[in-house]
This record gives C-alpha cells, sequence and structure tokens, in this order.
C-alpha cells in the first residue's frame, strides 16, 4: 500500500511554493471560437447535436455476452490468491452498463453477497474505485458523486457544476431519483445546505431539469439574448448575475450556440473574456462550464482529462469520473479533441501519469489500442524526458528558458528561525551518549538546519567537547542513515568533493556521478569544489580524472572542469542557428560522427543559449537531437552528453529522472538518492519534487516510503520537508 503524505500540500502553503505549485491558468479553449464570429460563421466549431445518430462511445455490448459465465470468472479471480485483477478489468471494462447489471444480478444469485462488496473487499486504491464506479448504473454514480462532493468539510462546487451542467434533463431527472433512493434525502436540499448566493441559485436551477432541450434555434431571440448578456456584464459597472443565470441556465445548448456567436457583434473581448473579467470563483467555474459544454462537449471534458493529469499530482477522481460516465456517451469524440488540443493522446497521457491496474482499466475503457500503436506509445514514453521536449520543429510549447533567470527559493530546508548553535550541539551529545542511540533527535536537530547552521553546530561541539561531531556520530551510527548524517555536516564543496572521490576511488570508475556533478555545476560551485578536492585529498581533480577515464569522456570532463562554460543569460539567436546546423552536420548527416564538435558547444555554450540551440535543431532534425545522440553515442560519452542537454533543458527534471531510475528495478542505488536530495534541498528540491509528480505520476516521498526503511527513511523524508 502506498501512503501518501501531505508533504506537498504544507509546502504549497509557503510563498514559495505557491510559486512553484501554482495551479495551471484554465485554458479557455473556445477564446478561439467565441472572439467576433459572425454569422457566416455557425458551422465552425459549434455543432448541434440534432443530426448526430452514430454511436461515439468506446464501450460496446459484449457480442458474445454471458451474465453467468462473467459472473464466474469474477468469483474466481475474487478468490484467487492475490486477486486476479487481469480477468476483472477484462469482463467489466468490456461490457456495457446494461450487460453488468446483468452480471450483478447473476453473482448476487449464485452466490448470496453483492459484487461490490466481494469486489471492495479483495481491491484497493484507485483501481477500486473505477470497478465500483462501473458497477453502478450511470443515474448512481452521478449520485454518488454528488453526494461524495458535498460530504465531510467542504464542497466540491467544480464537481457539481460539472455533473449538473453537462447532464440532459432526462439524466438529472434519474440522478435525482437515484439520489433521494441512496441517501434518503432530496439533492436541491443537500445543495441549498452546502452553497449559497449566485452558485446557489445557478445549481438549483439547472437541478430543476426544465432546461430547454429544442434543437431549433430561434435567431431573433438568440439576438436579443446576446444583446442582454452584454448589457448586464461587460456594458456596465458591476454585474447582474441573475441574467447570466436566466439565460444560460435555461436556453437550449444549440440555442446557446448562436448566442454566443451574436455576442462577438457586441463585445470586442467576447464572453469568454468577459466572463473570466467580471466573475470569479465557484460561479465563474459554473457559468464557464455551461458555456463550454453548450459550444463543445467533447472538448470541455478533454480539457477537465488534461487539468487532472497536469502539473503536480493526478486528480484520479475526476480521471476516474469524466472516463466511466462518458464511455458510452462520447469518449471517441473527447479522446479526438484532446489530440487536436494537446497534441498527444489521451492514452499517451494516462500511461505517463498513471500507473499498475488503474492504468490498465483505464486504457481499456477508452479506445482500443492496436499492439503497433501501444508498442510506439511505450517506445515514445521510454525516450519522454528529450524526446518530447526537442522534437517538435517549430512550436515552442512547454519550452521552459533555463532556470538561472528564475529568481526565489525552491529549496526544502531553510534557516532555522530559533537557531541556537550551542544547544543544539549539546542535543546532539545527549543523543549520541543515549543507549541505543537517539537518531530522532538527530534527524530533528540536522535535518532541520540550513548548512550555514549546521557548519555553526559542528564548532560548538567541537568547542563544548573537544571532538569532531563528524567522528562521533561515525562512531554511533552505520548504514545508509550514517551516510546521510555525515553528508549533512560537510559544506556543498566538501560533499561534492567527497563524491567525486568516492567515484574515482578503488578498481572501476564510476563515470555516472562525475557526469551528474559537472554537468549540473555553475562555475563557482566547480572551481570550490576543486579547491576542496586538492585541499582534503592532496590531488589535482583534473589529474585523478585524466588518469581513471579515457577518450571523449575525459575531453568532456576535463573541459567542464575547466569551470569556463559560458554563464550568460542573454541568447544569440544566430550563434543558436550556426551551433545547431554544426551539431546536426556533426551528429545525423554525416557518416559517423564529429564528436569534437559535439563537445565543444555543449561544454561551452550557457544553459540558456543550449535551449535554444536544442529548438533550432529540432527544425533540421527528423528525430531530434536526443535520438540523434542515442543513435551516434554509447556507454559514459553518451550519458556524460545527454547530461548536458537536459541539464540545460530542464534540471529539475534531470535530477527527478535520476532519482527515479534509483528507486526503480530491483534494490534502491541509495548513494544516487542520498547525493541528490542532500545536495539539492538547498537548492532546487522542491521544484525536483514537482517534475518527479510530473514525469512519474506519484510523490518522490510515496516512492522513498516503499523503497526505503528505518531512520534512512526517516531523514530522508525530513530533508524532502515532512513535519
Amino acid at each position: 500500500m502506498i501512503l501518501k503524505l501531505p508533504v506537498s500540500d504544507q509546502l504549497s502553503q509557503t510563498s514559495q511554493g505557491k510559486s512553484i505549485f501554482k495551479t495551471v491558468k484554465r485554458m479557455t479553449f473556445f477564446k478561439k471560437f467565441l472572439q467576433k464570429i459572425g454569422d457566416d460563421d455557425s458551422s465552425k466549431g459549434f455543432k448541434s447535436g440534432a443530426d448526430e445518430t452514430a454511436y461515439f462511445g468506446t464501450v460496446k455490448a459484449d457480442t458474445n455476452f454471458n451474465a453467468q459465465n462473467d459472473a464466474a470468472k469474477l468469483k474466481k479471480a475474487i478468490e484467487t490468491k492475490g486477486v486476479d485483477e487481469a480477468t476483472i478489468v477484462d469482463v467489466l471494462a468490456k461490457r456495457n452498463n446494461a450487460q453488468r447489471q446483468q452480471i450483478k444480478e447473476a453473482y448476487q444469485q449464485s452466490t448470496g453477497k453483492p459484487l461490490a462488496d466481494a469486489l471492495k473487499k479483495a481491491l484497493k486504491s484507485d483501481f477500486e474505485e473505477v470497478v465500483l464506479a462501473l458497477l453502478m448504473t450511470p443515474p448512481e454514480y452521478d449520485a454518488f458523486e454528488m453526494k461524495k462532493a458535498m460530504k465531510g468539510l467542504g464542497t466540491k462546487e467544480s464537481v457539481l457544476s460539472e455533473i449538473l451542467g453537462t447532464r440532459s434533463n432526462k439524466e438529472i431527472t434519474a440522478m435525482k431519483t437515484a439520489f433521494k433512493e441512496a441517501y434518503g434525502e432530496l439533492l436541491e436540499e443537500k445543495i441549498k445546505g452546502e452553497v449559497s448566493g449566485d452558485i446557489e441559485t445557478t445549481l438549483l436551477a439547472l437541478c430543476k431539469a426544465t432546461r430547454s432541450e429544442d434543437y431549433k434555434i430561434d435567431d431573433g431571440l438568440a439576438k436579443s439574448d446576446a444583446k442582454v448578456l452584454f448589457e448586464a456584464g461587460e456594458n456596465r459597472v458591476g454585474t447582474v448575475c441573475s441574467v447570466l443565470i436566466d439565460v444560460l441556465t435555461s436556453r437550449s445548448e444549440a440555442q446557446l450556440g448562436k448566442i454566443f456567436q451574436y455576442y462577438g457583434k457586441y463585445s470586442k473581448q467576447g464572453l469568454a473574456k468577459a466572463l473570466e473579467s467580471e466573475l470569479h470563483g465557484d460561479l465563474e467555474d459554473c457559468l464557464m462550464t455551461l458555456v463550454k459544454s453548450a459550444w463543445n462537449k467533447p472538448a470541455y471534458f478533454a480539457e477537465k482529462l488534461n487539468l487532472a493529469m497536469k502539473g503536480l499530482g493526478t486528480n484520479t477522481d475526476t480521471l476516474t469520473r469524466i472516463i466511466v460516465s462518458r464511455s458510452e456517451i462520447d469518449l471517441l469524440k473527447i479522446i479526438q479533441e484532446y489530440k487536436r488540443m494537446y497534441g498527444k493522446t489521451l492514452q499517451e497521457a494516462i500511461l505517463k501519469e498513471t500507473s499498475g491496474d488503474y492504468e490498465k482499466i483505464l486504457l481499456a475503457l477508452c479506445q482500443p489500442l492496436q499492439t503497433s500503436q501501444r508498442n510506439s506509445i511505450f517506445k515514445a514514453l521510454k525516450m519522454s524526458f528529450l524526446k518530447n521536449l526537442f522534437q517538435s520543429s517549430n512550436d515552442e510549447q512547454g519550452f521552459k528558458p533555463a532556470p538561472a533567470f528564475e529568481s526565489g527559493f525552491f529549496g526544502t530546508v531553510k534557516a532555522y528561525p530559533n537557531f541556537d548553535a550551542k544547544n543544539d550541539a549539546a542535543k546532539l551529545k545527549k543523543a549520541i551518549e543515549t543507549r541505543g542511540v537517539d537518531e530522532a533527535t538527530i534527524v530533528e536537530v540536522l535535518a532541520k538546519r540550513s548548512n550555514a547552521q549546521r557548519q555553526q553546530i559542528r564548532e560548538a561541539y567541537k568547542q563544548s567537547t573537544g571532538k569532531p561531531l563528524a567522528d562521533d556520530l561515525k562512531r554511533v551510527l552505520r548504514s545508509d542513515f550514517e551516510e546521510v548524517v555525515l553528508a549533512l555536516l560537510m559544506t556543498p564543496s566538501e560533499y561534492d568533493a567527497f563524491e567525486m572521490k568516492r567515484a574515482i576511488k578503488g578498481v572501476g570508475t564510476n563515470e555516472a556521478v562525475l557526469n551528474e556533478i559537472l554537468g549540473t555545476r555553475s562555475n563557482k560551485e566547480i572551481a570550490a569544489l576543486k579547491t576542496i578536492y586538492t585541499e582534503v585529498y592532496g590531488e589535482l581533480l583534473e589529474e585523478n580524472i585524466k588518469s581513471d577515464v579515457k577518450g571523449h569522456l575525459e575531453t568532456t570532463l576535463v573541459a567542464l572542469c575547466k569551470a569556463t562554460r559560458s554563464e550568460e543569460r542573454n541568447i544569440d539567436d544566430g550563434k543558436a542557428m550556426s551551433d545547431a546546423k554544426a551539431l546536426f552536420n556533426a551528429a545525423e548527416n554525416r557518416l559517423g560522427t564529429v564528436c569534437s564538435v559535439l563537445i565543444e558547444i555543449l561544454t561551452n555554450r550557457s544553459e540558456a543559449q543550449l535551449c535554444k540551440i536544442l529548438q533550432h535543431y529540432s527544425t533540421l532534425s527528423k528525430d531530434g537531437l536526443a535520438k540523434d545522440l542515442e543513435g551516434e553515442l554509447h556507454g559514459s560519452f553518451e550519458d556524460c552528453l545527454t547530461t548536458l542537454v537536459k541539464s540545460a533543458w530542464n534540471k529539475p527534471a534531470y535530477f527527478a529522472e535520476r532519482l527515479h531510475l534509483a528507486m526503480k528495478g530491483l534494490g534502491t542505488n541509495t548513494d544516487t538518492l542520498t547525493r541528490i536530495i542532500v545536495s539539492r534541498s538547498e537548492i532546487d528540491l522542491l521544484k525536483i519534487m514537482q517534475e518527479y509528480k510530473r514525469m512519474y505520476g506519484k510523490t518522490l516521498q510515496e516512492d522513498i516510503l516503499k523503497e526505503t526503511g528505518g531512520d534512512y527513511e526517516k531523514i530522508m523524508l525530513a530533508i524532502c520537508g515532512a513535519p
């Protein structure tokens, strides 16, 4: 079981956290449709449902359906040791809702138990939620989601708006009946008890299920309504919400589409911008839902799905609700809109942002993938970090400037406000001398003090005891926990030097560590590292590198070791294009690769300049630089150059990838885990955690909990910001 920590929630409350974890502003996908649309544009964007007779769901009735047989399969799957989730997916995701109701009945008759209860007992987490949702009828599921949105402290108004704003009168009526039967209360009364003001008025108006569903358009009324909306909002001081609510909750979706077109005749900015300017919060979201749903319902749901998987964390509630509830209505069209709007398939996003049985059942509910398609997606995801960034030719969507342009503190460890070095030294002395050692105090002191404060603690401890703190801790601690504690006591330069020496020391060289440190540090950091290296080990770093590595890798590492790389923030576009062509000619566009050209450019240009070079390169190469490097280079040299590319493009994402690989597969590379978390804790660990969640669909803390244990786990989580 993966435990979910509220760490990121706590972090997001800080001013820095708010800057990092700020929710991505809602994309107004309909702006392009609503601004200045003329009478002759009625066919653009808006499509009336009157002429649509085809089936747009992804789930159809199974042609060889046998309820008793399916019930028996599910019984066996539930009773199998460890549970046979694959069979559960195969049965429930490949039958339509009417067939699932027959399976429920057959299971009850054969076992005397409700199928939902048996599955709930055997399953867990998000996979359980999808399975239980599939067993409900559509009205039951809508009622369940409405109840859940109003349960406990706080109300999820966005869920109420989504459901009431997108369902037909018949669907709302059926949901109200199911709500009363399941929960013994009226939906309208429950809404009144949970919300108030204009949002209450809007939701209750929708709850009446009396909205027009006439497909015929009254052109005169549309013109009149458009003018009324303009006069009530944009053309006056303040907004007459009652007018907006009346028009948007009573007119049919077809009629609203025509109203939006005429609104463009009165407004320079369009209804979308007007609503954003005049309204705020839950009412704005509710009315926007009505507008978006009327204009292009599949696109509305596509946007909701994208936002559910974007940024920090995945909103599995929204993901599950939309995919399940639309699977027999218009999920095919939603998938089509998702691809059009975001340039990738919904399935690709699901593969990237979810995992396990939850991922499998969502994919099964979506349009089935051919084997070749699925393999293609997996192949793309394998190298998605780079390929997604560099493959598009002229589109800069998703491009982020080098981190050097950003200001603010993005570390997880800050200076302790009530710091007292002598007091902390005394605490550590007592913890060390306690029988069995008081590891909790060691974690509490060292993980919650900045590096500068730890240096003062070291000095205070030495003055009071006459012994080095590191020596005493090393004597009583052991294993990975010891490694973290000793790392925290070093200055950043001392720790980098220590890691470089350890990577070179003994039989064999850990080139990946050399690549990581020299490829991600600033000139100042590398210069400090070299100085400490000589002071502590009595050797020159460059000479040790030359003795341990050879060839192109040696050339690259020694070049980085000079600490003369440009750190200029200004970008020379002409030079970037010239370098991109040089890279292309040196790599993809010739037999063999001129490595000297790659090394010269990648080790000398600033990170900001490299980003622009990479963009220009994508206009020259069919595959992009990532694929070209993969095809032409190998081993540690490839890893070194790839480190420079990734670090320049998105340094936090590079470290997130390194952390993920350290915990993936058999065993955990605690050296890498410790090095990155300790060394980045006062630099950009908050951003690394954000990227980790975006890239792998789970928090860094969740994986630490899963892959580590004991005091090592505790100090890792503490450094990541756990209280």
